[in-house]
This record gives structure tokens, sequence and C-alpha cells, in this order.
């Protein structure tokens, strides 16, 4: 009885100083918060990689603005680059705040570039809700921007990608979990919202296309809203029509496209998009009067659906498939060999655009 007793006391020591050696914790004053990282292409051609690290410096009080230290360090891998800023900085760095990853349009062009985005989702301490972004002229130069609204570090990023502060159509947030499943997803491509760095600001006007390897197509600021709309990811927005001499733009209120894909036998694939639009009139060059609605309305219509076939043609000839066009052709055929079919309907394909405008007010009382 005594020998049970104390081989439990000892099973009872032996688990605690398990337990003890297993901690790995350490104090938040012990700890370098990173808040936005970024990733260029390195000028030492012996190197592949100029990784930079944003770490959040707090203020010595709570009415002080806090402050940044960004550290850079280059290297052939964004692993080894960040075990060389570790000898660089005098705290743990946790990686559990950064909330954006930013990559440079030279980095993003490049082929054989999987690898380092995987390395930020295998990452257990990087959030898959991070948005992931291209920068202009480079990562580094999006990452020193400080707007003087912004009392945190990178939280004018935050709020425009997260849509917390500004709403805007020209806007496409990209999640890091989105991304990866889009880089490996077969009938879906990635794209990323490009962040142009300015003196004092942001501009977050404009979307890159990407394949399955790099950056294949930049879209203007009218296009991207097109992408926006065909995404179902915004209502309200402002689209400018002409009729005659005459300027009117709509605000919209409501927009909503649907689409369906027919392989009819015998007869030219095609995709029959239908989009939805309400809204009022905002500006208008001219008097416009109730009785006259339905001419801008029609002149709505046709202008719209060139604009979104004009742009979807566009995709189409580059390759790339950011709607995910295809996915919904394999929701609907099992085999590989109906994959293997729609990579060859797929550059063929015509795309017929309806559109249905409604025009609720002319702003004005007659």
């Amino acid at each position: 009885m005594n020998l049970l007793n104390l081989w439990k006391k000892n099973l009872l020591i032996l688990l605690s100083c398990l337990v003890l050696s297993a901690c790995g914790f350490k104090d938040i004053e012990k700890r370098f918060f990173v808040v936005s990282i970024g990733v260029d292409k390195a000028k030492d051609h012996t190197k592949k990689y100029l990784v930079s690290l944003k770490f959040a410096v707090p203020g010595p009080s709570k009415d002080s603005p806090n402050e940044y230290q960004i550290v850079s360090q280059e290297a052939n891998s964004i692993s080894e680059a960040v075990r060389i800023i570790k000898t660089k900085v005098d705290k743990e760095i946790d990686f559990s705040h950064a909330k954006v990853i930013v990559f440079s349009e030279s980095i993003v062009k490049r082929k054989g570039n999987a690898g380092m985005y995987y390395w930020f989702t295998r990452r257990r301490d990087i959030q898959k809700i991070a948005w992931v972004n291209i920068g202009k002229p480079s990562a580094l130069a999006v990452l020193k921007v400080k707007p003087k609204s912004e009392y945190i570090p990178s939280n004018a990023l935050f709020l425009a990608l997260g849509r917390e502060g500004s709403e805007t159509p020209y806007v496409n947030p990209e999640y890091l979990f989105d991304m990866k499943y889009r880089l490996i997803e077969r009938g879906i491509d990635p794209f990323l919202p490009i962040i142009e760095a300015k003196k004092n600001l942001f501009e977050i006007n404009t979307v890159g296309l990407f394949n399955k390897s790099n950056l294949k197509l930049t879209l203007t600021p009218e296009e991207t809203k097109i992408i926006n709309f065909l995404r179902n990811h915004e209502e309200k927005s402002a689209i400018n029509v002409t009729k005659g001499k005459t300027i009117v733009v709509l605000n919209t209120q409501k927009v909503k496209t649907k689409y369906k894909i027919y392989t009819p036998k015998g007869k030219s694939p095609y995709i029959s998009v239908n989009i939805s639009v309400e809204g009022t009139l905002e500006e208008a060059s001219r008097r416009v009067l109730i009785s006259k609605l339905s001419i801008f309305e029609k002149a709505a219509e046709e202008q719209i659906s060139r604009r979104f076939t004009k742009v979807l043609v566009k995709m189409q000839k580059a390759e790339v498939d950011p709607i995910g066009f295809g996915l919904r052709y394999r929701s609907r055929h099992f085999n590989d060999d109906d994959w293997n079919q729609w990579k060859k309907i797929y550059p063929n394909l015509v795309f017929k655009v309806h559109t249905k405008v409604q025009i609720e007010d002319p702003g004005l009382i007659d």
C-alpha cells in the first residue's frame, strides 16, 4: 500500500514538471506586435525577397498617438528573413495582430511565387482573415505611409479594407484564406486590390487579376467597380449615363447580378448575364423631367450592358476567371473530362448581357 502511494506521488510530481516545462508564455511587455507585413523584390541580386515588418510601438499615455517601427531584411525565403529580423529587435515577434499583407507589383508579376503565398497560410500565428494586397510603388512604401487621421499604426488600412470607415465600390478587399482557396481551386482565380502610396494617404481604386501563378491583368477604377457588381459585393455607387448632350449620374441603391452558363448542342456556348439596377438621379447636366425618365433608363441599360461585356471579354482574353464561371460549370459537371472541356469552352464563350434599370426619382420636384 505504501508502495502504491509512493508511485502515485512520483507520477503527480512528474506530470507537474511536464506542465511547467511546456509553458512558453511570455508577458505582453516582452512581445513586439506586427500590424502589417510587406514583401518586395530584393535589391541584392543574390537574394529573392525584401521582407518588412511594421511593429506597433505603444505611446507613453492613453492620449498619445502610437508610433511604429519598420524593420526590413533581404533573404532567399520569408522564413529566413523573419528569423534574421528577430536578431534586430529586443522582444519576441508576435504576428497575432498582423491584419494587412502587402506584396509589391514586381513580386506578384514574377512566376513561381506559390511558396511565398503559402508561407502566410502555414504560419499558425498569422490570422487567416488578414487582408492581402498589391503595393505601389512598393510594399515598403505602403507600410511607411502615415495618414494624419491615423492614431494606431496601419489602422487607416484596417478601416478602408474592412469597410468599417469609408465605403466605396472601388475597393475589392481580399482575405488570406480566400486567396489560398482561389490559388488551389479549379475554376476560380485570385485577385488582389492595389494600394498606391501617396505622400500622406493611400489610394485604393484598382484591382489586379491573377492566374494560378502570377499577376496577369490590372483593371481601371471603372472596371474594378464592375468586378464588385459582378460579384454582388457592392450595391451603392454612381454610374454615369450619356444621352445626347445630357449627362446624368445614377445613384444606385440596388445592383444585382445573376448569370447562367448555356452549352447547347450544335451551337456556340454562351453565358447569359442579367443585371438589375435601381436608383435615383443624383446629378444631371440638364433638367430631366419625370416623363423623360424612361428614355434615360433605356440609355443606361444599353451603356451598362456594353461596359460589363467589355470587362468580361477583357478577362476572357487574359485567361483569368475571378468571378468563378469555371467553378459554376464544375458544380454541374463532375468528371475530369468536363473540366478539360471547360478549358476549351471558356476562350470561345459569348457573353450576352441584359440590363434592367429603374430610376425611382429624378431628384427634383417638377
